[in-house]
């Protein structure tokens, strides 16, 4: 009867090591499983992002060209407007030194995404010379 009762415990202990060896193989699964759901989640916030911003870039840019046209169309110097683009909003503000130095202030919003384009004109006459054309982070 004693060799039973050994015969009892030493099975039993197997069964617990067996079955504490399921639970942590399980755990490290889940921990690596959470692990690879976190980081596509992030990759998926990154990738919105930069989709978000390159949009909020194009709808200044057309705000700039806008106000390209507008300094072709009446010849001024100053002025400012306001534009919905796609999804999107922007404005513009012309300014410029006694008719010289003319620079485009263009700022296109998406969202929560915003992006600045400043555009720097090297003379209007006979056309539209640029000088620069450039995305800024401020003003």
């Amino acid at each position: 009867m004693n060799n039973i009762s050994q015969i009892v415990r030493q099975e039993s202990r197997k069964g617990y090591i067996a079955l504490i060896s399921v639970i942590l193989i399980s755990a490290i699964g889940l921990s690596i499983m959470l692990s690879v759901i976190a980081a596509g989640v992030d990759a998926s916030k990154t990738d919105f992002s930069l989709q978000q911003s390159g949009a909020a870039r194009s709808i200044a840019s057309s705000c700039a060209e806008e106000a390209l046209q507008v300094i072709l169309e009446t010849a001024t110097t100053s002025s400012n407007g306001n534009l919905t683009v796609a999804s999107g909003t922007c404005s513009y503000l012309i300014t410029s030194t006694n008719g010289q130095n003319i620079t485009i202030s263009s700022t296109g919003v998406l969202g929560t995404v915003t992006s600045k384009i400043k555009v720097v004109i090297a003379s209007t006459s006979p056309s539209v010379t640029l000088s620069s054309w450039e995305e800024v982070a401020d003003f």
